[in-house]
């Protein structure tokens, strides 16, 4: 693949992934709209995000191995098409039971795309540059929550809820077609092999298996605190929900300087010291912000602080994961995808837990717990080898 054609498959990968987030996070601010409109609670309403992150935990699992011996770009564009048409469909729901039914499915085509995207920015770059291509399509995904949440609340309140979702909906069509014209077909390392055999494959590498668990137990802590941290500023510091919400935005412009950063640092020194280095700094961020309680600003400053040191782990977390197993890589980001949406899971539901029990404290330093047991597993367990025989020559 020549430099150009890199540089367009970056650039649809990125606008593919800009749709995508786009498409997760417009339901947040018209929640409320929703709720009135069907006479339903706004706990009940937000049943609609869960609806549509639930089948990447299972979709992503079976379509690893496929995608690693059929290629790429039909995951990908079917997983575009899926997401724009039900989305758009949502639009024109008449009840709330309807909607939630094309909010899943709407999630499954979604949850062919974020695997398959970093399958395939493994596949078409060198190791040597990976970071830098994989911090690009991060930053396209940041500003969609950036950009999005807020578009879509204005939009909603200017109109409706309805307009917002439809506009979604084209986007994610559009990105489609873009795909399925720009996107050229590109060969995978894959051996043949059944769908377990190619699992029994990837659990028997050791690294592979350590990288995930590390990915796994990384994002348990990172999202425990996205959840919550609007709850933390308005419980700590006393701000209204909107007023929280706006420090809370601190989170995207601190992981879309961290991406950046991090992905070009670990092209130059490797990947695996800036992934565990990292965690361990963004750790003791949070113990601090959540046990101390320092004045306002200071906070504000620490929290940006912590998510681009996060946004630093994402762009190069991901990077190391696609080196672990080029022949399985598709099967292996689909695995680690589905761990993280799990992690999603645990860390609402246990952050919860601890906030009603004992307070922020105690969320601090479980993230911490946690992120250390990640961070001792990258740098004992995790393997940084380039395989692809495209790296040996560098």
């Amino acid at each position: 693949m020549s430099p150009r054609e890199r540089r367009v498959l970056l650039g649809v990968l990125g606008f593919l992934t800009f749709a995508t987030v786009y498409a997760t996070v417009v339901i947040a601010p018209v929640i409320t709209q929703i709720a009135s409109e069907f006479g339903i609670s706004t706990g009940t309403a937000g049943l609609l995000v869960a609806a549509y992150g639930g089948p990447g935990v299972i979709v992503s699992l079976i379509v690893g191995p496929f995608s690693d011996r059929l290629g790429r770009k039909r995951f990908i564009v079917a997983g575009a098409a899926i997401m724009g048409v039900f989305t758009l469909i949502c639009a024109l729901a008449t009840s709330f039971e309807i909607l939630m039914v094309l909010r899943f499915i709407a999630g499954m085509g979604a949850a062919l795309i974020f695997p398959n995207t970093s399958a395939l920015i493994g596949d078409s770059f060198p190791y040597k540059d990976r970071g830098r291509a994989m911090s690009t399509v991060i930053a396209f995904n940041t500003m969609a929550s950036v950009i999005g949440v807020p578009t879509a609340g204005i939009v909603a309140e200017a109109t409706s809820w309805r307009v917002s979702l439809a506009i979604v909906g084209v986007l994610c069509m559009l990105a489609a077609l873009t795909l399925f014209f720009l996107m050229r077909p590109t060969e995978t390392n894959a051996a043949e092999g059944r769908f377990f055999a190619v699992y029994g494959r990837v659990l028997r590498n050791g690294s592979a298996v350590a990288a995930t668990i590390s990915s796994f137990l990384g994002s348990l802590y990172w999202f425990m605190w996205s959840t919550y941290i609007v709850v933390f500023f308005e419980a700590v510091y006393g701000l209204t929900r909107g007023t929280a919400s706006t420090f809370a935005l601190t989170l995207g412009l601190g992981v879309l300087i961290g991406s950046q950063v991090g992905g070009r640092l670990g092209d130059r020194i490797g990947h695996k010291p800036v992934v565990a280095t990292a965690i361990i700094v963004s750790a003791l961020i949070l113990l601090l912000l959540t046990n101390v309680s320092p004045p306002l600003a200071a906070a504000t400053a620490l929290n940006l602080a912590l998510s681009s040191v996060i946004g630093a782990r994402f762009a190069t977390n991901q990077t190391l994961m696609t080196e672990q197993m080029p022949a399985q890589r598709g099967t292996l980001m689909a695995l680690s995808s589905s761990t993280i949406g799990l992690a999603i899971v645990l860390a609402a539901s246990i952050g919860g837990a601890l906030i009603d029990t004992f307070g922020f404290g105690a969320v601090g330093l479980f993230c911490f717990i946690v992120a250390i047991a990640s961070a001792l597993i990258v740098v004992l367990f995790v393997r940084e080898e380039p395989i692809d025989m495209e790296i040996a020559s560098v």
